[in-house]
């Protein structure tokens, strides 16, 4: 008698512990849920962001490429000035060097 009270009080025990690991499971399992959830969540907030940071960089960059295009634009308008004021220069000092020589005759 008194070992099968011994077995009983282990049997108790046993299922105690038993129920004790699957409460410890739920919990783990619960969590690991909610971290789920909140992944998936902050996934679709990823990619909802990536979508707009889409849809903005491409006009950016369009726009970044007519920049540079004006840019270039403007460069090549400022050599083209450059060319003719040099031109106008030395056509001004000529023009004088030549009313010069005319006064002396």
């Amino acid at each position: 008698m008194l070992q099968m009270n011994h077995l009983q009080s282990e049997l108790r025990l046993a299922r105690s512990l038993i129920a004790e690991r699957d409460l410890e499971m739920q919990r783990v399992r619960s969590t690991n849920n909610q971290y789920v959830e909140e992944n998936e969540r902050l996934r679709a907030i990823l990619g909802e962001w990536s979508t707009r940071a889409a849809k903005v960089d491409r006009p950016l960059f369009s726009l970044s490429i007519s920049l540079e295009r004006a840019l270039e634009l403007e460069r090549i308008s400022n050599l083209e000035l450059q060319k003719k004021m040099t031109t106008l220069k030395s056509q001004t000092t000529q023009e004088q060097v030549e009313q010069a020589l005319n006064m002396d005759q």
